[in-house]
């Protein structure tokens, strides 16, 4: 079971920082937030339910709610809880999901011309059988599809999301569970969320979340530990992304582990 009530709030150098930004002055806030025991029994009852994440942190992260209310600009803030929760089930058919999300989807990777991969510098690139997830650990990879996606057409700047499941790894006792995002083709207004969900023994085992107002050329990255792993049992992360300005969601898988590994 999971160890009381580990939600924290995170921020990047204290609860809000600024920084400058051209002529204006933007903010830099993050929030994070990890279910505890009463919380991930929530989640798991929700889970697929059609709702707004207004609706959804104001059941299970009341306190998380108000804190992003009270630092985050009103029309931001608006934007956060009006937006549907992405639960990322909504392609069955790829069974680790997709390393590149467009607008029209998981983009097949092996579907890239050779063209394109001598133009962003892939012509290593490697996927798994699916030809969906990168296979690649090397962020460098990733940064070159997301520049792929967004420039694949000067005159009509394409958009999307790169996100990245990481192996499971060990600390201790404790099983990690990570990964990493970006927005692809993003403005200032852009948004981020990331969660990663730890499954084993017949389900989700632990959850965490974070939302990144202005992930701008830079990826994001998240990370958790789950400190009571059972022997004999496989463990497998999902990490999913959803994006605002430009709107987009997407989801992927990493490979399963047996514990201890």
């Amino acid at each position: 079971m999971i160890n009381g009530n580990r939600i924290k709030l995170v921020t990047i150098a204290g609860l809000l920082l600024l920084v400058i930004a051209g002529s204006g002055i933007a903010s830099a806030y993050s929030i994070s937030a990890h279910a505890d025991d009463r919380q991930l029994e929530m989640i798991k009852e929700l889970y697929g339910t059609k709702m707004t994440y207004g609706e959804y942190w104001g059941k299970v992260f009341p306190g998380q709610l108000a804190e992003m209310k009270k630092n985050l600009p009103e029309e931001q803030y608006t934007e956060f809880s009006n937006t549907v929760v992405y639960w990322g089930d909504d392609h069955p058919e790829l069974p680790y999901g997709a390393s590149v999300w467009d607008e029209n989807g998981p983009v097949n990777l092996r579907a890239i011309s050779s063209e394109e991969k001598q133009k962003f510098r892939l012509e290593d690139l490697k996927t798994d059988e699916s030809g969906y997830v990168v296979s690649a650990t090397d962020s460098a990879v990733l940064d070159k599809l997301s520049a792929m996606v967004s420039r694949r057409t000067a005159a009509s700047p394409m958009s999307g999301l790169v996100l990245y499941a990481n192996d499971l790894s060990k600390s201790g006792s404790s099983i990690i569970h990570s990964g990493r995002g970006s927005v692809a083709g993003g403005i200032s207004s852009t948004t981020l969320l990331l969660r990663t969900e730890l499954y084993g023994d017949g389900g989700m085992v632990d959850y965490h979340q974070v939302y990144f107002p202005n992930p701008i050329d830079n990826t994001k990255y998240i990370s958790d530990q789950y400190p009571y792993p059972i022997n004999g049992v496989f463990y497998q992360s999902k990490l999913i992304g959803q994006s605002t300005n430009p709107s987009h969601s997407g989801y992927t898988w990493s490979y399963g582990k047996l514990w201890p590994f």
